[in-house]
């Protein structure tokens, strides 16, 4: 090789290299790369929205995406649950957030809770069905395969999948037992907005219609429209039940139509009841009744997250199947307890996973 060669080839070497450092360079100086988008059925403040979401981000790190490096997330609120409650005031939502899919172009979508399945998720693939891209649902109550889109819950075939989300009714029922062995039955409450249709109707075809060994007997569940007519029922039913159970209290309406604070119903209620409640999500616990026995948000969002990252991997949605994750938490409130004069029994606390109003 002479002189003039090796310079030649000094030279294209050099000249690689510096390709390659800038190229790194400038890839360490770019945005992520991805898109992630979060649609939440209700509002910012609902705590199991916050939980769900640090999961996805959780779950989406185990299978390698990292948030600010690997994508970038966006969320969307609906806020259905308390300010866009009417069916034509979600459909409103759900096209705003139909609009930013359109708009942020995301490579995955995840939506949470059973509005945002079926007005986000389900429209968007109807009326995109060349678009192909994936969502991931959570929370959800209803069997989502009444929706065209999923075949099954074995193998759905198109591009949405998920999380089902089933309340604990048969461990929830056996911890009320232990806690008050005296109690026989239990009176459910609602609220009669068109997401406890959805928990009411997953409890008759899933638990009230098939279980012939409940724990406790149950009366209900009873829907109610207003705050007023909540106050009625935890009223007649302390003589007629065992125990309150705490379904939803989210959308009750007073006197002027307007939906009453969660706080205020719950301040009412335990002021008013000497039956012990047990409710179906943690932050019932921590709103100031006695106990929940859930579905873990975090778990959940985390179970979703890894969905998810597996088909940012390739897998294909539609091949994944429908699951129930099967993540249940438990909590209780010390101090609704002592108000209530019970002891916690010790099993109980040792395996709650959260316990609230404990003395300082």
């Amino acid at each position: 090789m002479t002189g003039r060669t090796c310079l030649r080839v000094l030279a294209a070497i050099c000249v690689l290299a510096s390709v390659c450092i800038a190229g790194c360079t400038a890839n360490e100086g770019e945005p992520p790369s991805l898109e992630v988008l979060v649609v939440h059925s209700y509002h910012e403040g609902w705590d199991w929205n916050q939980d769900v979401q640090d999961g996805i981000v959780e779950g989406l790190s185990r299978e390698g995406y990292s948030e600010g490096e690997d994508y970038e997330l966006t969320t969307f609120y609906m806020d259905t649950k308390v300010t866009y409650t009417t069916t034509e005031a979600i459909e409103g939502r759900a096209a705003l957030a139909v609009d930013l899919i359109q708009e942020s172009n995301p490579d995955i979508v995840f939506v949470n809770d059973d509005n945002a399945l079926k007005y986000v998720a389900v429209e968007y693939v109807e009326s995109h069905p060349e678009s192909g891209l994936p969502f991931v649902f959570s929370g959800v109550n209803l069997d989502p395969t009444v929706y065209g889109p999923i075949e099954s819950l074995g193998a759905p075939g198109g591009t949405i999948t998920g999380a089902l989300e089933r309340f604990p009714y048969y461990e929830a029922f056996s911890l009320a037992r232990t806690v008050c062995p005296e109690a026989s039955s239990i009176v459910l409450l609602a609220d009669s907005s068109p997401s406890s249709d959805f928990v009411v109707g997953a409890f008759h075809e899933r638990y009230l219609d098939v279980i012939a060994d409940s724990p406790l007997d149950v009366i209900g569940p009873v829907q109610l429209d207003t705050f007023q007519g909540w106050q009625d029922a935890v009223s007649y039913y302390q003589e007629e039940a065992g125990f309150l159970g705490v379904m939803t209290y989210h959308q009750l309406r007073d006197e002027d139509g307007e939906i009453v604070d969660a706080s205020e119903v719950v301040e009412w209620t335990t002021s008013h009841s000497t039956l012990p409640e047990m409710g179906f999500l943690t932050f019932h616990a921590e709103d100031g009744f006695l106990a929940a026995c859930g579905a873990s948000g975090y778990e959940t969002g985390v179970y979703a997250g890894a969905v998810g990252g597996d088909i940012l991997n390739g897998a294909d949605p539609g091949a994944i199947a429908i699951e129930d994750p099967g993540v249940i938490e438990v909590a209780v409130n010390l101090a609704r307890a002592d108000a209530l004069g019970i002891t916690i029994p010790p099993e109980v606390l040792a395996d709650a996973d959260v316990v609230f109003g404990a003395p300082e």
